[in-house]
């Protein structure tokens, strides 16, 4: 039977490692918190930054996009942000190594992350925005949504007490 001493001396071990591994979560936390990630398109008229979430935090263009259709710059912008995403995972994985190291959750941390970011198909920048496909070459091309017809209203019947609500939104108006 271990001494009351060995036992509170892995007591005290288990609390130290146990703060030791929260503070470098800490430091892992405040890292990930000032990621900021830039990548331009189109020769550098657009540009867009994706903060420590993945999301935009800025788009830029310079005067170049002047020369674009509107739809060549909303697939510029797009392919930007697809391309600062991109590289979200590898920023998050050198920063987990560098804090933390290598463990379960940080593994599930950085694969959750290339799940959510991959890296972008290959682009020829060299044609114009609106003649790059913007899915695989294995993939048919995404499908306009089919909307349904409207149900058509019944006609009110004779034991109908005038009472066709069917019109209104259920959402309260105060």
């Amino acid at each position: 039977m271990a001494e009351l001493s060995d036992v509170e001396r892995m007591v005290a071990d288990w609390e130290r490692d146990a703060e030791e591994k929260a503070q470098r979560y800490q430091r892992m936390q405040e890292q990930v918190e000032r990621i900021s990630i830039t990548e331009s398109v189109a020769s550098g008229a657009v540009s867009v930054t994706v903060g420590h979430n993945g999301l935009p935090t800025d788009v830029k263009m310079t005067q170049a996009v002047l020369k674009m259709s509107p739809d060549e710059i909303a697939s510029n912008v797009l392919s930007a942000m697809r391309k600062a995403q991109s590289k979200y995972p590898e920023r998050l994985a050198e920063i987990t190594a560098e804090t933390v190291g290598d463990d379960q959750t940080t593994r599930h941390l950085v694969a959750t992350a290339v799940d959510n970011f991959p890296a972008p198909p290959e682009e020829d920048e060299s044609l114009p925005a609106s003649e790059r496909q913007l899915f695989h070459h294995d993939e048919e091309p995404p499908k306009s949504p089919s909307v349904p017809k409207p149900t058509p209203r019944r006609k009110p019947g004779p034991d109908d007490d005038g009472e066709d609500f069917s019109d209104q939104s259920f959402l309260r108006h105060d």
